[in-house]
């Protein structure tokens, strides 16, 4: 038996308090902590239109939801302030801020990601 629904909520609500308190702190601007923050937002918009697209139970959902912004979260611990330089640096080069990603922090993300859906699937309700 999974957990409930109400639960689920109350995980989803911690992860992105995680999501928020790993990734806000280390954006150099206003402009970069705003996005940033709008980002687990961003997520559960798409995950929302999967859910009604696929008629996925809403415990399944917030799941899926939890487990993707925690190790995405997670992804970045350790990379920070690299991060935050770079996007000060393009930012005063005027360049785009598409690719300032470190590749250690792109790795990270990407093993942090895959660790996720292992876990996802293993506590899929």
């Amino acid at each position: 038996m999974g957990l409930s629904v109400a639960t689920w909520w109350w995980i989803a609500v911690l992860v992105t308090a995680v999501f928020w308190a790993i990734w806000v702190p280390s954006m150099p601007t206003r402009e970069y902590r705003i996005m940033t923050a709008l980002a687990p937002f961003g997520g559960a918009l798409v995950l929302l239109g999967h859910y009604e697209i696929k008629g996925m139970d809403p415990a399944d959902a917030l799941s899926m939801f939890s487990t993707a912004i925690l190790f995405f979260a997670l992804g970045a611990v350790g990379h920070r302030r690299k991060l935050a330089q770079r996007l000060m640096e393009a930012k005063r080069e005027g360049r785009s801020d598409r690719d300032v990603m470190p590749v250690a922090m792109m790795a990270q993300i990407l093993l942090s990601l895959t660790a996720g859906l292992v876990v996802y699937f293993c506590i899929k309700p």
